[in-house]
């Protein structure tokens, strides 16, 4: 990287993200957009209300199978992932990773996307997707852009917010054994 770009600095954290760290992570490097590669939901709901706290942009991605869909949420300008997804699914209610599978470029078309609203974000030009949850079915090759408003109630980024501290969420285990 510092042969392409010598001002690009990469910081690694050899530490598991917790409620206990990810807000000092993302505050002291003082990241300009945060982009969210994890695949599961607690990590999407941890950074999530991490960066509603420190109002820090970030972009939302999920994939599945053939599928993927992503949303950018700016602070104060449009809703967060918690306004479209309020809380963690119950167990067994999204299949687990061996029981759908994931078509492997759908990480990189979507993580594509992502970086593609981080620039846009840092350069100040384009229209990000703020307010718009963006789907992709790689069967098709079909992209559908969907409005969502902010939810007035919603339970981190509202006027009268009901969470009020970071939550570590149990991750059910995704079974690879073979039977």
């Amino acid at each position: 990287i510092a042969a392409m770009n010598p001002d690009v600095e990469v910081h690694t954290y050899n530490e598991m993200v917790t409620s206990k760290n990810i807000r000092d992570i993302i505050r002291d490097q003082d990241y300009d957009f945060i982009i969210d590669g994890t695949d599961n939901f607690p990590a999407k709901f941890l950074i999530n209300d991490a960066c509603v706290f420190e109002k820090k942009p970030f972009s939302h991605a999920g994939i599945i199978r053939f599928q993927g869909q992503l949303m950018t949420y700016v602070p104060g300008k449009g809703p967060c992932y918690r306004c479209v997804f309020p809380t963690m699914p119950p167990k067994d209610a999204v299949p687990t990773c061996r029981q759908a599978g994931v078509l492997g470029v759908m990480g990189g078309v979507i993580g594509t996307l992502q970086a593609t609203e981080a620039l846009k974000y840092i350069l100040g030009i384009g229209d990000l997707l703020t307010g718009y949850l963006l789907t992709y079915d790689a069967l098709t090759m079909t992209f559908r852009k969907i409005k969502i408003p902010r939810n007035p109630n919603c339970g981190i980024c509202s006027d009268h917010p009901t969470i009020t501290e970071l939550i570590d969420y149990e991750q059910p285990a995704c079974d690879l054994r073979h039977h």
